[in-house]
């Protein structure tokens, strides 16, 4: 600690100087870590890193440059190998899915499949949705910490080393919040979620537009000298909070509601009525466990297998795959599953389910088809047979805004309303406006077919 040397000759601040490279060197090769597993897991991430990469680069020494470098080879080629030999155990063959995301969306641009976007759409709508409240505040940071970004000979003078260090990494994290999405937008397809990996830096940019407004006011010393103003930014600050605790709790408990709870009936039902078995000492037949469910909604409205978590639950949806094995021509002209139903939902079903399963207009007896009670009524007639064809379910699911197109094909079917869930009150999707409706097939005396 007095600077004696050791046997080898070094002082105590060469061991010191020796620990801080050891830890830098530790916590560089932690970030570098993390940075290449957030590129494998999406691959857009290399933007953020890229332009972190590129301002540490150029401010950096010949020995730092070649330091970081070389840890940068060495942590990616660790992650990338480790990402390559979990795809071969899990798709049994060699595979390489960031190449194929950037060439599904690059290359071949298939995204624009699923809608296209103004070139604002960021700027207009991306950045209002992903800070809400904070977007005043996200706007003056990044401003700041552009216009501050001066020579270090010039700041010298007036800010210590630290204050540099703030105001060079601030510089650093607006040139990232502005250079992402502008490379995004050169994409057509566009969605908030592509920019969420921006929300921390824009909360740090925020942070000190943020505190400095609001502070003062809720300071110990503010509540001995109230004024006008101070009341005014403790009750604006109030409606923040608020507002953001209502826009939380509604977007994750009201809002699109109904597409989770629909899941929880179905797999209810399943474990209510499917998995019931009768006893072994009685003579009926034991009942099928399968359970066929069908969705008429637009692709992707459910969190489908996350929920439907029994095997037999056998489901079908609409799809919206992208025309991958098309030429120009043909992709010109492709129209997918859930456009077509929705262009035209009477011949859609027609052509694609044929005619619905009809209730027997003459009484009779009949033998339970499925065993323990589900002997049911309906005409075996019900599907088209047509290979590939979707066979009607025993429980059919679609949003209120198809009910009536629902209630013409299937007037006089076997098909009757047995649950209706909330939803949402708005949605920008005409397609999912309304309620979550489900319609069973039932017997003549109204039980389910699956359960009656």
């Amino acid at each position: 600690e007095n600077g004696e040397d050791d046997a080898g000759g070094r002082t105590s601040k060469d061991k010191v100087h020796e620990r801080g490279e050891v830890e830098g060197l530790t916590q560089l090769r932690r970030s570098l870590l993390l940075a290449a597993l957030a590129c494998v897991l999406r691959p857009t991430n290399l933007l953020i890193w890229l332009c972190v990469a590129v301002s540490s680069f150029v401010r950096a020494t010949n020995k730092e440059r070649t330091v970081l470098v070389r840890e940068a080879a060495f942590c990616g080629s660790c992650i990338l190998a480790l990402s390559i030999l979990s795809d071969r155990f899990y798709y049994q063959t060699w595979t390489f899915p960031p190449l194929r995301f950037l060439h599904f969306n690059i290359a071949q641009s298939l995204a624009v499949f699923y809608g296209k976007n103004n070139w604002h759409y960021y700027l207009s709508q991306g950045y209002p949705l992903l800070l809400t409240t904070f977007l005043p505040f996200a706007l003056i940071g990044l401003y700041r910490a552009l216009v501050s970004s001066i020579s270090p000979s010039q700041s010298y003078p007036r800010h210590n080393a630290k204050e540099l260090k703030a105001m060079r990494i601030g510089h650093e994290l607006a040139t990232t919040a502005l250079i992402v999405p502008a490379v995004l937008s050169l994409i057509s397809h566009k969605e908030v979620r592509f920019i969420y990996p921006l929300l921390p830096i824009l909360h740090i940019l925020a942070a000190q537009p943020f505190t400095s407004f609001f502070l003062p006011a809720v300071s110990p010393a503010s509540a001995v000298h109230t004024t006008t103003v101070s009341r005014l930014k403790k009750s604006l600050l109030a409606l923040i909070l608020a507002l953001n605790v209502f826009i939380g709790l509604y977007t994750t408990t009201v809002h699109q509601s109904g597409v989770l709870s629909v899941l929880d009936y179905l797999r209810h039902e399943h474990e209510h009525h499917y998995l019931t078995q009768p006893p072994a000492f009685t003579h009926i037949t034991a009942a099928d466990t399968t359970m066929t469910v069908g969705f008429l909604m637009p692709c992707h409205s459910t969190p489908w297998r996350s929920h439907l978590v029994h095997s037999g639950i056998t489901a079908w949806a609409l799809g919206c795959e992208p025309p991958i094995d098309m030429n120009a021509t043909e992709r010109a002209t492709y129209i997918d599953e859930a456009d077509r139903f929705y262009a035209n939902p009477t011949g859609f079903m027609r052509q694609e389910m044929g005619p619905p399963p009809r209730l027997r207009s003459s009484l009779g007896f009949r033998l339970p088809r499925q065993g323990l009670g589900r002997g049911i009524e309906i005409e075996d007639d019900g599907t088209d047979g047509k290979v590939g064809n979707k066979q009607w379910p025993e429980y059919l699911i679609f949003f209120q805004q198809a009910e009536e197109t629902m209630r013409l094909v299937l007037r006089g079917s076997g098909y009757r309303e047995c649950w209706r869930g909330f939803n949402s009150h708005w949605h920008d999707d005409w397609r999912r406006k309304g309620d979550v409706i489900v319609w069973c097939l039932t017997t003549r005396s109204g039980s389910r077919a699956g359960n009656a």
